[in-house]
């Protein structure tokens, strides 16, 4: 089994771009955590069917730390590592889709809405390319 250029390609662009977007939207939910522009202060009321404790869910701040640690950081660490550690990133690419899939399946069940079916695509997608990534270092 091998990993091709497109697909290696693919896995880049799909962990900087989740990286990118999970660091600004988390930060962006932690700065205005009170009043969040783009209409995502809307999303606190929901927040709140969430099993979590009290302070975790009576503002955006939290879960904005949530998604730059969870899905933020781990994508950009896969993304840097692409240009010197290959197994590396891949291993972070794939931790990091990982990751994604159970953060959009727990969203789903408490939060149902359209961007969550699109990031667990995009998770099971970098998944994919992750593990067939790792594969075929390990085959040579």
């Amino acid at each position: 089994m091998t990993c091709d250029r497109k697909q290696e390609i693919a896995l880049r662009i799909i962990c900087a771009l989740n990286g990118a977007c999970a660091a600004i939207f988390g930060m962006i939910m932690m700065i205005w955590a009170d009043d969040a522009p783009m209409g995502l202060s809307d999303l606190v009321p929901a927040l709140q069917a969430l099993p979590l404790p009290g302070f975790m869910i009576e503002n955006l701040f939290w879960p904005g730390l949530a998604l730059l640690l969870v899905n933020g950081i781990a994508n950009i660490v896969a993304t840097a590592l692409f240009s010197s550690r290959k197994a590396a990133a891949c291993a972070w690419a794939l931790a990091a889709g990982i990751l994604l899939i159970g953060w959009c399946a727990f969203e789903m069940l408490y939060l149902p809405n359209v961007a969550s079916v699109f990031y667990l695509v995009v998770g099971i997608a970098q998944t994919a390319l992750a593990a067939k990534a790792m594969a075929a270092r390990t085959a040579r």
